[in-house]
């Protein structure tokens, strides 16, 4: 009896295997030749997060950051990075985040960067990154301790407090918290004036904006959206610097989804465009009061944004700066404007130096 392998169908079977792997390894050899052109170019780090993310199943992309980093000075293009980055964060894709054309960044663009990338960590999506060439951008990122925050292990349920003994603090929570606020200003006050003093409107200012994030950020669940606070510090200055952001559904969404029927609030933003104007005058014209509008239409709510504005208008703070949905608003002339791209969410930026107003705080006997 022949053994099988001497058999004339064995024969052909193996001549055919033979073929097919020869092509695929010339296939295989074509495929590495091409990949190591290309590898030069990325780091170890970055081959090895790739390599990673294609193990896992799932594609990494890129995302590249502006070569200005914050919302107040470049909201078009910083807007539209933080945009997408959320986009992959909901749809649970790996990125890698290119730090390294920045130029100039400032602790508005940390805080809603670190935000964001919280929300990865949290919910365990795999990312990471590269670092600014430039020295200026990679001493103030350093200093912030980014780098250091993004990689601890969050809980979406959980309450952030990010500081040390460096000139930031950053504070993340979802329910109103007087009590910080009251110890951040004290922090300022003395930055400012060398001694705890009382800023009664930033107090109000800094509740306001946990309430609102608390009540309205979220259009199906009360108090579902962190809120994100970071005080910088400039001593050499006699100035801090605070930021606010909420990633919730934004100022302008919120007024006109909270009806009943979505054909009434399709009527009633065709109406505004046509007898308001876009969304900056009719932005400016909330925050003078002029239009008192709230989504439950109770007269005694909706007295937020109007009540910012004034202490801004008292000398309570200065440089007041807003970005939601697709306006920028900012308190110097002709700088307020509407936006290529739509920010989900309220940040709000000001600063408090020795030019504002304070009281002295009374000693307790």
């Amino acid at each position: 009896m022949k053994k099988f392998w001497k058999t004339k169908r064995y024969k052909q079977y193996n001549r055919r295997h033979a073929a097919r792997q020869w092509v695929r390894a010339l296939e295989f050899k074509n495929y590495r030749r091409r990949r190591n052109l290309i590898r030069p170019s990325l780091s170890k780090v970055r081959r090895q997060f790739r390599h990673r993310a294609i193990s896992s199943g799932r594609r990494e992309v890129t995302v590249e950051a502006p070569e200005v980093l914050s919302l107040v000075r470049n909201p078009e293009e910083t807007t539209r990075f933080i945009e997408a980055l959320r986009g992959h964060e909901k749809h649970w894709q790996p990125v890698w985040v290119e730090l390294k054309g920045v130029k100039e960044i400032d602790y508005n663009g940390i805080l809603v960067l670190l935000s964001v990338m919280v929300r990865f960590n949290s919910k365990k999506i795999p990312f990471n990154g590269d670092k600014p060439d430039d020295p200026v951008a990679l001493a103030v990122i350093n200093e912030s301790k980014f780098f250091q925050y993004v990689y601890w292990d969050f809980n979406q349920q959980d309450r952030y407090t990010l500081e040390d003994k460096s000139s930031i603090s950053t504070h993340a929570f979802k329910t109103v918290d007087s009590l910080l606020g009251a110890k951040l200003i004290d922090n300022a006050s003395q930055t400012i004036w060398g001694e705890p003093r009382r800023c009664p409107d930033v107090q109000r200012v800094l509740i306001e904006l946990m309430h609102n994030t608390n009540n309205h950020a979220s259009i199906e669940k009360l108090g579902d959206r962190h809120w994100w606070v970071s005080v910088k510090h400039i001593e050499v200055e006699n100035r801090v610097a605070f930021s606010f952001v909420d990633y919730g559904v934004g100022i302008f969404y919120n007024l006109r989804h909270k009806e009943r029927h979505w054909l009434t609030s399709a009527l009633s933003e065709l109406v505004e465009k046509f007898t308001l104007g876009n969304d900056v005058e009719i932005f400016e014209r909330i925050l003078s009061g002029e239009i008192h509008r709230t989504a439950s239409n109770k007269p005694y709510r909706g007295k937020g944004l109007p009540g910012i504005y004034e202490a801004f208008e008292r000398n309570s703070f200065s440089n007041l700066t807003i970005v939601t949905n697709d306006v920028y608003f900012s308190t110097t002339p002709g700088e307020s404007k509407m936006l290529d791209t739509h920010f989900r969410g309220t940040f709000v930026y000001w600063e408090l130096s020795m030019d504002n107003w304070s009281l002295e705080k009374k000693a307790i006997s």
